[in-house]
C-alpha cells in the first residue's frame, strides 16, 4: 500500500474505533429532568430503520433498576451520538402513571447513511493516485465495519480489506481482521528535497487484533500484523542500504485516555494516546548481498496528547494543543511515516520517516457555517518540531498553516477537508487532504 494510500486508510480508521471519531451536536438539557434522579424501569427507541434495537440497548451507560441522574441522562445521549450511526439523538425521561417512583426512557434517533461508496483522486505533485471506498459502518444494521479499496496511479496499484466488530456480542470486547496486497513506489526525503532512497515494495498482509473498553475513556488493545514483501527497484540516495524483502511480523500494543466531551462540531477536553510495535522476520535467502538484511527485532514507541478549551464561546471554537513524540530502531521499509498528520503538516507529504521525531502545535479552530446537512470549520496553526535518523542529520521544521473541515452530519464519514503549510526553516509550501478526520 503507498504512502498516499496509507495516509488515507490511517485517516478512515478512525471512524472504526467507537468513541474516536465523534463530532456530534452538543447536548442540550432534556424535557422531564425535573423527574430526576430515579431509577430506571424501561428504555423505549424510536426512529429505526437498519440499526437493531439490542445496538442502542447495548450503547446504554444505565440499566434498568440503576438510578438515572442528570448527569447520566446526558451521558446517555452522548454514548449514543459517539456510536457515529446517529445524526440527531433525543433522550428524554417519562414517568410512568403505573410506577410513578421510577422513570422510563425514551430514546429517538435519526440514523445517519452508512453505505458509502467513495471515489477519490488525490497527488503529492509529482505523481497522481485515485481509486474508490466502499464503506459500511453498520452492517446488517448490527454495528459491525466493513471497509474494501481499491487504488491505481503513478504510485502502483493496491488494495485492502477491513472488518471490525466494536462490540463482540455486547461486551465491551471488540476484534478487527485486515488484508491488503499492492504493489507500490516509494520515496523518502528531506524538508529541503534529499533523497534518502526510493524503492519499489510488493507486499501483501494479514492482520488481527483485539481491543477492550474499560470505560468510556479508557481503552486498549493488541494485534499482529504479518507482512510478505518484496523489494526491487531500489535507488540509495543519501542511505545507502537497501531495504530487505521476506517475510516479517509487527506486533502492537495500543492504550487510549479520551476525556474530550462534544461541543458544538468540535469536542473539548484531554486526550492522550500511546503506541508500541515491533518488527521482525526472516529476509530473503537470495537478497541481494548489499540489501539491508538487519531484520530486527525493531521497536518502536510513540505518543501524542492534546488540551482543548474554549475559544470565542458564542461561536463554539476551541483552541487546541498538541504534544506527539517517539523514538525507536527501524529497518528502512519499516520506519513510521510521520508527515501529513497534525504536528507535522510542514514537512513533505506522504514522503518523511524517522526514527525520532516530536513536536508541538497550537490550533485555534472556528466554525463559520452551520447548516442542518452540516458545518464548516476553519483551522489556524503553527507547529514545530524536529526528527532525525542514522541515515541523515538532525532535522527542524516549523511554521504556519491553515486550512478547513467539512463536517457532514447525514452521513458516517463526519470529516473531509484540505491543509495548507508553510515551512520556515526550509522554505517549501506544503498542502494535505483530511479525509474523515477527527473535529
Amino acid at each position: 500500500m503507498g504512502p498516499m494510500k496509507k495516509a488515507l486508510l490511517l485517516a478512515i480508521l478512525p471512524l472504526l474505533l467507537p468513541g474516536v471519531l465523534r463530532p456530534a451536536p452538543g447536548a442540550a438539557a432534556s424535557p422531564g429532568e425535573d423527574l430526576l434522579p430515579a431509577p430506571l424501569r424501561s428504555v423505549q427507541v424510536e426512529g429505526l430503520r437498519r440499526t437493531r434495537e439490542k445496538v442502542v440497548m447495548d450503547l446504554l451507560p444505565v440499566r434498568p433498576g440503576e438510578l438515572v441522574t442528570p448527569a447520566a441522562l446526558l451521558e446517555t445521549q452522548e454514548e449514543i451520538l459517539d456510536s457515529n450511526l446517529f445524526a440527531e439523538v433525543a433522550v428524554t425521561p417519562v414517568r410512568p402513571i403505573e410506577a410513578p417512583e421510577t422513570i422510563d426512557l425514551l430514546v429517538v434517533v435519526r440514523e445517519k447513511w452508512t453505505l458509502i461508496p467513495l471515489p477519490f483522486l488525490v497527488s503529492d505533485g509529482s505523481s497522481v493516485s485515485g481509486g474508490l471506498f466502499l464503506i459500511e459502518s453498520n452492517l446488517l444494521g448490527r454495528n459491525k465495519q466493513l471497509i474494501t479499496a481499491a487504488f491505481a496511479g503513478g504510485e502502483g496499484f493496491s488494495g485492502f480489506f477491513l472488518y471490525m466488530d466494536p462490540s463482540i456480542l455486547g461486551s465491551p470486547w471488540s476484534w478487527r481482521l485486515t488484508s491488503g496486497t499492492g504493489r507500490t513506489d516509494y520515496v523518502h526525503q528531506l524538508p529541503d528535497g534529499s533523497r534518502l532512497r526510493r524503492y519499489t515494495r510488493q507486499q501483501h498482509s494479514f492482520g488481527t487484533g483485539i481491543g477492550y473498553r474499560f470505560n468510556r475513556e479508557v481503552r486498549a488493545g493488541a494485534g499482529v500484523r504479518v507482512d510478505l514483501r518484496d523489494i526491487s527497484s531500489f535507488t540509495p540516495g543519501l542511505d545507502e542500504a537497501e531495504p530487505a524483502g521476506g517475510v516479517f511480523f509487527e506486533p502492537e500494543i495500543t492504550a487510549q485516555y479520551d476525556g474530550t466531551r462534544p461541543r458544538g462540531v468540535l469536542r473539548l477536553g484531554p486526550e492522550i494516546g500511546t503506541r508500541f510495535r515491533m518488527v521482525f522476520g526472516e529476509a530473503d535467502a537470495d537478497a541481494d548481498a548489499e540489501a539491508d538484511t538487519d531484520t530486527g527485532p525493531g521497536w518502536e514507541i510513540s505518543g501524542q496528547a492534546s488540551y482543548s478549551v474554549p475559544f470565542i464561546p458564542a461561536m463554539e471554537g476551541r483552541a487546541r494543543v498538541l504534544i506527539s513524540s517517539g523514538t525507536g530502531e527501524m529497518a528502512p521499509a519499516d520506519k513510521r511515516g510521520i508527515s501529513a498528520r497534525d504536528g507535522f503538516r510542514t514537512l513533505p507529504y506522504q514522503r518523511t520517516v524517522a526514527d525520532r521525531w516530536n513536536s508541538a502545535a497550537l490550533f485555534l479552530e472556528l466554525p463559520v457555517l452551520s447548516r442542518s446537512w452540516g458545518a464548516v470549520v476553519l483551522s489556524h496553526y503553527w507547529e514545530g518540531g524536529a526528527f532525525d535518523d542514522p541515515a541523515h542529520s538532525r532535522q527542524h521544521f516549523g511554521g504556519p498553516g491553515g486550512g478547513f473541515r467539512v463536517f457532514l452530519r447525514e452521513v458516517a464519514i463526519p470529516a473531509v477537508g484540505l491543509d495548507v503549510a508553510y515551512n520556515m526553516i526550509d522554505p517549501s509550501v506544503v498542502f494535505s487532504f483530511s479525509l474523515g478526520a477527527r473535529m
